[in-house]
């Protein structure tokens, strides 16, 4: 399982010090207008974790935040994540979607998160276009961070 997008919309990898989940809408990607993260402040990044992604998701119009997405009955608890917040445009674009990895730096376990849905609403709760599968160490993901840490001899 293979995962491509590790920088962020300034370039960082989102793996390294410093960096990690943060809810503002335009710190993964520029323009996308979708952001998530564990915490409820928009200019917090949460260190603990950092995501990879292969699609994301796009909107446009005004951004809101949501509420709490209570995340402590799903595979993302096994990785420590009870809750999501995220911070969405009003519309969302037709053709993208969500299909990303949340990986725990302290043991890099992941989990899986796929959105497909077609309106904001979608994107703001996990519903039934929601997927969210916990990848077993032996599976993966591979990600850039992972060929970064084996070339230096760490994996």
């Amino acid at each position: 399982m293979k995962f491509e997008n590790i920088k962020l919309a300034d370039g960082q990898s989102g793996a390294r010090p410093g960096q990690g989940l943060k809810k503002k809408f335009d710190y993964y990607v520029a323009d996308s207008k979708y952001g998530i993260s564990t915490n409820n402040d928009a200019n917090v990044i949460v260190e603990d974790y950092y995501i990879v992604y292969n699609n994301w998701p796009k909107f446009t119009g005004d951004t809101r935040n949501s509420s709490e997405i209570d995340t402590s009955s799903t595979a993302l608890a096994k990785i420590g994540i009870s809750a999501l917040r995220t911070q969405i445009g009003t519309t969302h674009v037709a053709d993208t979607s969500l299909d990303c990895v949340i990986v725990r730096k302290s043991d890099r376990r992941a989990i899986r998160l796929q959105i497909t849905g077609t309106n904001r609403a979608h994107y703001e709760n996990m519903n039934a276009s929601t997927t969210i599968t916990e990848i077993l160490p032996s599976d993966g993901p591979w990600t850039p961070e992972v060929g970064r840490l084996g070339n230096l001899g760490y994996v």
